[in-house]
């Protein structure tokens, strides 16, 4: 993996921000995820600056280095550049922000910068010598002239959605000498032909192994590792996808049926709402399992450790609970537990397609008019009639995991989320 490209790819998601037609920056939720990724772009620039300048933190650049030495200044103004800190936390940002939305675009600019700074520090052996270091500084440079246009935006937006503190730490003195300071820099270097740099590091990835299960109590680090296994991007065949959707209606169903007899045992709220999630979000599998029914297919090896993982996760289920988390109040938090686990698995299937569709990895079959013959061709837009359903579901698990609590019907005798389904669930 080369650095290079990795910063290459950043600056290109950094313009796109600022060339869209539509606001980069709309409500309070795009502000805190807009501090997210400029935080993780300017540490990633601070560093390559400082490490291309050699300067020390502290160290002011003279009247004769802002000549001949501007990259020093621009470092000194960036060490000083203010930023500001968001309300939520970027777990908090990433579960609230709808696909396509400028927050998931901020949020994944953050991602981007922070690999990138992971594999610089990975790579000291690796890191250019002699003129490309230069190079290095252009690319730091664009970065922060980046930074620089995009906080008018942000400072604007900041003061509309109610955040007076961000909107005056971008519009304050200390921003002004960025801009300048960068731009002056990009002029200086820009005089010489500056060669192609490269800094090789190869990552490693941790082996998220099949996680076997033990009891109930397991269900929810289960449910957590096969969400980990879908993001990983690695190759998932369709139809094993069809049998972790099944799957994943079984445990739906199964959780229900523990929520309604706790919820007829406690009368807790937080069942009760933990029911009606898992009654709408089986219905969700039940009209999703179709899509990938038949006449879908792979081109790469596929990658069984999702649909392992979920088999482990229905076998705990028909286990005993532990003495030890017999107590209602355990049950109760086991069960709420349980359905917010399961809901984020099925959150990261969409997720999971996206990445298959990106990688064109997915073909479907075609059908003549006369139904006599069949060709295959990859899957390559998010609207296809096998792939969006797929989509809207993780959409609406997002959803539900973001709905607040409905506690209005607490009063029903027989609420509707203890009605037990007539479906069988037998898993394929």
């Amino acid at each position: 993996m080369n650095v290079a490209d990795t910063l290459g790819d950043l600056t290109g998601q950094l313009a796109q921000l600022y060339a869209q037609r539509g606001p980069t920056v709309a409500n309070d939720l795009d502000v805190d995820a807009a501090l997210h990724g400029r935080s993780a772009v300017i540490s990633l620039t601070r560093e390559l600056l400082f490490w291309g300048t050699r300067l020390r933190e502290g160290t002011r650049p003279t009247l004769v280095n802002q000549e001949t030495k501007p990259a020093n200044g621009l470092a000194w103004h960036l060490a000083r550049h203010p930023i500001p800190e968001a309300n939520r936390s970027p777990m908090d940002v990433a579960a609230l922000a709808t696909p396509g939305s400028a927050a998931e675009r901020w949020e994944r600019t953050a991602t981007q910068a922070t690999l990138a700074q992971m594999q610089w520090d990975a790579s000291p052996s690796a890191r250019p010598i002699g003129p490309a270091v230069k190079t290095v500084l252009a690319d730091a440079t664009a970065l922060a002239l980046s930074v620089s246009h995009l906080d008018q935006r942000l400072a604007t937006t900041a003061a509309a959605s109610g955040r007076p503190d961000v909107a005056k730490a971008l519009t304050s003195e200390a921003v002004h000498g960025l801009r300048t300071s960068a731009e002056a820099t990009l002029r200086h270097l820009a005089r010489e032909d500056l060669p192609v740099w490269r800094a090789e590091v190869s990552l490693r990835r941790p082996r998220l192994d099949v996680m076997p299960m033990r009891s109930p109590t397991d269900v929810p680090r289960g449910l957590a590792r096969l969400m980990s296994l879908l993001d990983a991007g690695t190759n998932v065949d369709p139809r094993h996808l069809y049998l972790v959707l099944r799957g994943q209606e079984r445990i739906a169903s199964a959780l229900h049926q523990d929520c309604a007899a706790l919820w007829r045992k406690t009368a807790d709220p937080n069942v009760f709402d933990a029911g009606r999630r898992l009654t709408e979000l089986r219905l969700s599998l039940q009209r999703t399992n179709s899509a990938l029914r038949k006449d879908v297919g792979t081109i790469e090896p596929a990658d069984p450790r999702p649909l392992l993982q979920l088999n482990e996760c229905l076998r705990a289920l028909g286990f005993s609970i532990p003495e030890g988390g017999r107590g209602t109040q355990q049950r109760v938090d086991l069960a709420i537990d349980q359905t917010t686990t399961l809901l984020y698995s099925v959150e990261a299937v969409g997720s999971c397609v996206r990445s298959q569709v990106d990688g064109r990895r997915w073909l479907a079959a075609h059908w003549n008019q006369d139904e006599t013959q069949q060709s295959w061709h990859k899957v390559d837009r998010l609207d296809h009639e096998r792939v969006y359903p797929l989509v809207a579901l993780g959409e609406t698990a997002l959803d539900l995991l973001t709905r607040p609590a409905v506690l209005a019907a607490m009063s029903a005798p027989q609420p509707a989320m203890a009605q037990t389904a007539t479906r069988s669930h037998a898993l394929a």
